[in-house]
């Protein structure tokens, strides 16, 4: 019996008898696009979006002081079944002698009893994990402690409430034309920060009491860059308090953060 070649084994798909197909990922939009695949075997890949996050408001005081800042963030993402929103509790501090130009390493600083991470800056954050995907619970009272380096251990507590911040309404921003980020409601904040984030940078505008809208102008959204960007609406709420002489900063802050895409 002969061997019939690969050739002629392809060439009888013209007759009817069988099919030779090249495999491989047929979709023109992936990544690896083969322009001779005509059986697709799942293999597409496709550029994943820019992934930004939005720097942390840790507002600086002048001469000696701590900040100690709790963070309520309400991601929403957008899903085939309507927006979906996310409860995430952060935390930041930071201790400085010169009105922030500097840093100062304060020992082990918690929040809720829960530790923040050392930055190479002396700042102090606390991120999710796997293991506690919500981050840290808070309660009608916040409290704080530091066990000390070179700033001295203290320890402060605060009953300030969170302010109210409604969804976001706004849509996806343009480059070329002013935009307005919107929330459908908003109470109880001493001030209020405004924020647009893209993958060039950020514009952001904080203002007194609890306004539900800013409009940034198109050179300012144009700065942010076009792609995925994020926007963010952050009511905040201080409480001074001076310990063993020193000034500290305790914020509560309500985050409402939105994904869009800046056009």
């Amino acid at each position: 019996m002969k061997k019939i070649s690969l050739y002629v084994a392809c060439f009888a798909l013209t007759l009817g008898f069988t099919s030779c197909k090249k495999e491989g990922c047929t979709d023109p939009t992936a990544e690896n696009y083969s322009v001779g695949a005509t059986k697709d075997d799942g293999s597409c890949t496709y550029p994943q979006p820019a992934q930004i996050t939005p720097p942390t408001y840790n507002p600086v005081f002048a001469g000696t002081f701590g900040t100690l800042v709790a963070i309520k963030t309400v991601a929403t993402t957008s899903t085939p079944l309507g927006d979906v929103d996310t409860n995430i509790g952060t935390a930041v501090a930071a201790f400085s002698e010169n009105g922030g130009s500097t840093f100062l390493p304060a020992g082990t600083v918690k929040c809720n009893s829960t530790a923040l991470n050392v930055m190479e800056n002396h700042t102090y954050n606390y991120t999710v994990t796997a293991d506690n995907p919500q981050g840290i619970s808070f309660g009608s009272t916040i409290n704080w402690e530091g066990d000390g380096s070179t700033w001295p251990a203290f320890t402060a507590s605060t009953s300030q409430v969170f302010s109210t911040v409604g969804t976001i309404t706004s849509g996806n921003p343009s480059t070329s034309s002013n935009y307005t980020l919107s929330v459908n409601s908003a109470s109880g904040a001493d001030s209020t920060l405004f924020m647009l984030v893209g993958t060039n940078g950020y514009v952001m505008k904080v203002v007194a009491g609890s306004p539900t809208q800013h409009t940034f102008t198109a050179a300012e959204v144009s700065s942010c860059g076009a792609g995925t960007g994020i926007l963010e609406v952050v009511g905040l709420n201080y409480d001074p308090q001076t310990i063993a002489t020193r000034a500290y900063y305790l914020i509560n802050e309500t985050a409402r953060v939105k994904t869009v895409t800046i056009e």
